[in-house]
């Protein structure tokens, strides 16, 4: 049987070592300026995915700041999005505010949650950019 400390220190050493690699590689992170997302997002669609799954698409006004976003499982929420620091906010309507920071990373936009100004939760990929329109429904799939 192993020693209880002995599984406390393991469980500690890989959580010390997660937490360290996460910000080592946001330290490599490049962040995108509010212009240049405005000028990739503005009156189109953008997917988002989470592994190999998608996980959300998301539709930009033109010349506002309202989006709304279609979750995986069919959910459609509309709000608005603004750009604090390094960070975007997006403030759900019936739902809290989130917030993120979009960064080019070894060729790929990723979308990093941000609380408290630190790195927290599951890191989503940039899958495309498009002129469809968002759609509300039933789930996605891939």
């Amino acid at each position: 049987m192993i020693p209880l400390r002995l599984l406390i220190a393991s469980a500690f050493l890989i959580l010390a070592s997660t937490a360290t690699a996460q910000q080592a590689a946001s330290d490599a992170w490049a962040d995108i300026t509010v212009a240049e997302w405005k000028k990739m997002v503005l009156g189109r669609t953008v997917t988002y995915r989470i592994g190999p799954q998608i996980w959300a698409q998301e539709a930009y006004d033109t010349g506002t700041n309202a989006v709304s976003i279609r979750l995986a499982d069919g959910t459609c929420m509309d709000g608005t999005w603004s750009h604090v620091g390094n960070t975007f906010c997006f403030a759900w309507i019936g739902a809290e505010t989130s917030c993120f920071r979009h960064v080019r990373d070894a060729g790929q936009i990723l979308v990093v949650p941000m609380v408290d100004g630190e790195p927290s939760g599951t890191v989503q990929t940039v899958m495309g950019v498009s002129d469809l329109p968002l759609t509300c429904g039933p789930a996605l799939s891939s």
